[in-house]
């Protein structure tokens, strides 16, 4: 299973850590997998390109976690909140189609 755990402070998203393996398909076929990385890190890199975000991020097998920073200007954090809302539907979207492959928590 995909555990993705969305942490806030003060309204806004502050980390994201995703850990884990569907078990859908074998790998290199799982298209739960597949999805979910795919919108976590389309999250991520447009942190980086669209918005200008100096995002800390750890990436490996298996495994994302991305900080972003404390401080930053209202616009962005309004933007990069709302791209979070995005990957946020796309990913309850795939655990509604997909049940029992990912789990989602926001704290």
């Amino acid at each position: 299973m995909i555990q993705v755990c969305i942490r806030s402070a003060a309204g806004s998203v502050r980390n994201v850590t995703v850990r884990g393996h569907a078990g859908f398909a074998p790998k290199g076929k799982d298209l739960v997998c597949a999805a979910v990385s795919a919108l976590v890190q389309t999250y991520l890199f447009s942190l980086r390109r669209m918005l200008g975000i100096d995002v800390v991020a750890e990436i490996r097998e298996g495994y994302l976690a991305l900080t972003l920073p404390a401080e930053l200007p209202p616009d962005t954090k309004k933007d990069a909140n709302l791209l979070a809302g995005s990957m946020l539907v796309g990913l309850e979207e795939i655990n509604r189609s997909y049940p029992g492959y990912l789990e989602v928590k926001q704290e």
